[in-house]
């Protein structure tokens, strides 16, 4: 990664796509950003930034070589990127083991796979209720254990307590929250779904190798004046049930930019930056929440 170790600053969830080159179907329902977001155009904190994760951006599944190798075929001029966190079905079983084995035998030296995310938030609330269903990802999630990878987790905050029931069963397994969950932004930390996200975070939160990324928040909300009333109050319990040992921070480009409440990567990091004040976090702290952290969980070295 580019910069000094005291002005690192790793966003830790990064997408670009070019639906010309792949295929989004659920770009289809959102015009704000039905259009190529390529490396060039990414937002970097007016210069601040010293390293990306990028994370999986919803092509179709049979597709997600390909995205891992369009991403890696732009290292030359993407000095920033640090890791890849790519799509895998973790409903596989045997598949899964070919697949990761696939991924991984993409790594360079440079820039390698460090984890996999399989997207659990537009399922049904109940995801387990299939027992079937439920002992495949289990065994998926073990999969990932004993490979050393990380799972991102990205559910919305109706699912949190039960993709946490999950993960209890493989508390070895390194995992990080996108976007807090998707917590109810708009109605806020004190309702009745707000209190209900605050309880299930916890339990989260009770797991040894369980990690939050503070990004997301804008999408969730319908406009400024619904960040600006709420969005402090969710960072800070975040960070008070997390720790900023155990948090990281993150721009959701594009989506948060262009969807929600929009927005840059800056005006996030300061939002960030005061909801740590806020909850007691000092300057170490603040170092963790921007690089520390992410250094450690994604193995990204320097």
């Amino acid at each position: 990664m580019a910069g000094s170790r005291d002005s690192a600053l790793v966003d830790v969830h990064v997408h670009v796509w070019d639906p010309a080159r792949l295929s989004y179907p659920w770009l289809d329902g959102v015009p704000a950003i039905d259009r190529a977001f390529l490396l060039d155009d990414i937002d970097r904190a007016a210069g601040a930034v010293t390293g990306h994760v990028f994370v999986q951006a919803g092509c179709l599944p049979e597709q997600a070589l390909d995205e891992v190798r369009w991403v890696l075929g732009m290292t030359d001029a993407w000095s920033e990127l640090a890791a890849i966190v790519a799509d895998a079905d973790l409903r596989g079983g045997a598949a899964l083991a070919s697949h990761l084995n696939e991924l991984l035998n993409l790594n360079t030296e440079r820039v390698r796979v460090v984890g996999v995310r399989h997207l659990l938030q537009d399922e049904r609330d109940d995801l387990l209720a299939d027992p079937a269903a439920r002992s495949a990802l289990l065994d998926g999630l073990r999969t990932l254990a004993a490979r050393g990878l990380t799972f991102d987790v990205c559910v919305r905050h109706r699912q949190l307590d039960t993709v946490t029931e999950l993960l209890e069963q493989v508390p070895e397994l390194p995992t990080v929250l996108d976007h807090l969950g998707k917590p109810p932004l708009d109605a806020g930390i004190a309702s009745e779904a707000g209190r209900a996200w605050a309880g299930a975070l916890a339990r989260l939160a009770r797991l040894p190798h369980a990690h939050v990324k503070l990004s997301g928040l804008a999408a969730e909300a319908s406009g400024t004046d619904a960040l600006d009333a709420h969005a402090q109050d969710f960072l800070v319990h975040a960070l008070r049930t997390f720790g900023p040992d155990r948090s990281m921070i993150g721009s959701d480009w594009p989506v948060s930019a262009f969807t929600g409440a929009g927005g840059t990567f800056d005006g996030w990091r300061g939002r960030v930056r005061r909801a740590a004040t806020a909850a007691g976090v000092h300057a170490e702290g603040a170092a963790s929440i921007e690089h520390r952290t992410a250094t450690r969980f994604y193995g990204l070295g320097g």
